[in-house]
């Protein structure tokens, strides 16, 4: 009984995992089906010490090294230092084995990352053979991947969303093919920028995205091609409208056999999916108002490569490189001046934006599941435009760069 009330304590209380280490707490049922117990569960915690130090740019307002959130008309470069712990998180996991020999999992994880350490609710799942329903990673981006660095951003053009979804997987007659499909939850976040935004007003979405999927796996590593389909509603001057996006991503991770040294990348590419891509994502930027009334998707592109070196069992280090790239032609309605200016003054025009970020770090592990590290981020934004404003012809380009050093520890328990 007290075995059967802890487990129950532990589907309610949730948390994350990084590594597939066993948890230190952990219970199983005595009885088995097959050679399974009939019921694991596990509680665990990946503490994660967050430190970084501005050396210059305009991020000091940022807890992660997002560069699209560098303010290219700012001119503060003051240092600052902040570190935390809200990066920390909590995951509560529980295998079930029915009488039939099948398996059912579930998943509950959060952390300290809703604003000022208060608690998020960051995945919660069940999962069977085939089926996945409940918030996890987007099936449209490829969840095994993510370089070993100490900011929590990652590369611009990376796919890295939660979102509530029923997905469904199996394998072709080859079992090194396996596809995925499903239904997620549309986006419908817009925070507006400081320096660029199409000005349009957020209306309710109410149809899902659907993505497909298809996944090489071998012994070093996999290869993934998927897509995404959606549709994205906006409002502008009070009247509703909607276009529709679509997207492709070619991702993999390849490591040697017997070897630890592992390269990932990553590359995207369509129209409407900014709200996918991460330092961007919830913007507005999916689609813009045009000369006619009506919406355009923006098309977007990008990509990032990571390459992860061990010169020893505990030493290693990572070099990361990423870009993004999105753009309007023939847009009405775009701001594209300084927060202080008015906001009746539009241009209209064609805008051009581009990040471009850079990541090296060394990571040493003095001991089994901790890591300390030391990183230097570096990242610029450059933002573009040219058109008519109150029927003058004007053509201006912003460009700033932002510089960080990341520091801090993991651990897993």
């Amino acid at each position: 009984m007290r075995r059967l009330l802890l487990c129950f304590f532990l589907n309610i209380c949730g948390l994350v995992s990084m590594e597939a280490q066993d948890r230190l707490l952990s219970v199983q049922a005595k009885d088995s089906v097959g050679e399974l117990p009939r019921y694991k569960a596990s509680l665990g915690v990946n503490m994660k010490l967050n430190g970084y130090f501005d050396v210059f740019g305009g991020l000091q307002d940022s807890e992660t090294f997002a560069v699209g959130s560098i303010n290219v008309f700012g001119t503060d470069d003051s240092k600052s230092l902040n570190v935390d712990l809200y990066q920390t998180q909590i995951r509560m996991e529980t295998s079930l084995i029915l009488d039939s020999g099948k398996k059912v999992d579930a998943v509950v994880e959060s952390d300290f990352w809703g604003g000022d350490g208060r608690v998020r609710l960051r995945r919660a799942f069940v999962e069977t053979e085939h089926w996945q329903i409940g918030q996890n990673w987007n099936n449209f981006g490829d969840e095994i991947l993510w370089p070993d660095i100490m900011e929590w951003e990652g590369p611009p053009s990376g796919i890295w969303l939660r979102t509530l979804h029923i997905k469904y997987k199996n394998t072709l007659r080859n079992p090194n093919f396996i596809y995925e499909i499903s239904l997620e939850a549309p986006i419908n976040d817009y925070t507006r920028y400081k320096d660029l935004e199409p000005y349009v007003e957020e209306a309710n979405q109410y149809v899902p995205d659907l993505t497909a999927a298809m996944k090489f796996e071998k012994p070093w590593g996999h290869l993934r091609l998927s897509s995404v389909y959606r549709y994205i509603r906006y409002k502008l001057n009070q009247e509703e409208d909607g276009f529709f996006g679509y997207g492709f991503s070619f991702s993999g991770i390849y490591r040697r056999i017997n070897s630890r040294n592992n390269l990932q990348f990553q590359f995207v590419g369509g129209k409407g999916i900014t709200a996918y891509m991460t330092t961007i994502s919830g913007h507005g930027y999916d689609g813009f108002p045009t000369k006619n009334n009506s919406f355009s998707a923006t098309p977007a592109l990008g990509g990032w490569a990571s390459y992860e070196y061990f010169f020893h069992p505990k030493i290693h280090t990572n070099l990361v490189f990423g870009y993004t790239y999105f753009y309007t032609d023939n847009a009405t309605r775009h701001i594209f001046f300084p927060e202080d200016e008015e906001p009746s003054i539009y241009l209209n025009g064609n805008m051009d934006h581009r990040h471009f970020y850079g990541i090296f770090n060394v990571m040493y592990d003095p001991y089994d599941r901790m890591t300390i590290g030391l990183e230097l981020d570096y990242g610029v934004k450059k933002l573009s435009g040219e058109g008519f404003v109150n029927d003058q012809f004007i053509a201006e380009s912003k460009s700033r760069d932002a510089m960080r050093i990341s520091f801090g520890f993991m651990f897993y328990f």
